[in-house]
């Protein structure tokens, strides 16, 4: 009985880990976003310098990396 409550909450704690800050869809976004608008050359250097702030930290660090996505989408609006 012992050994089912410990697997069962090991299990929890590794899906929880696993999925825990995954932004895929917010990249996936910023690169759409990036390909299709007509900004300045520095402004889309700026934008990539952001994104890859946002990859480098969506499982690390997910605080900074939304941070890091909202002002690369707020530079894009």
């Amino acid at each position: 009985m012992t050994k089912k409550i410990f697997l069962t909450i090991a299990s929890f704690f590794l899906t929880a880990s696993v999925y825990a800050g995954c932004m895929k869809s917010e990249i996936k976004q910023l690169d759409t976003k990036l390909k299709n608008s007509d900004i300045s050359v520095e402004k889309k250097a700026e934008i990539s310098k952001l994104r890859d702030l946002v990859v480098s930290n969506e499982h690390s660090n997910s605080e900074l990396a939304f941070e890091s996505y909202e002002k690369a989408m707020s530079l894009l609006n």
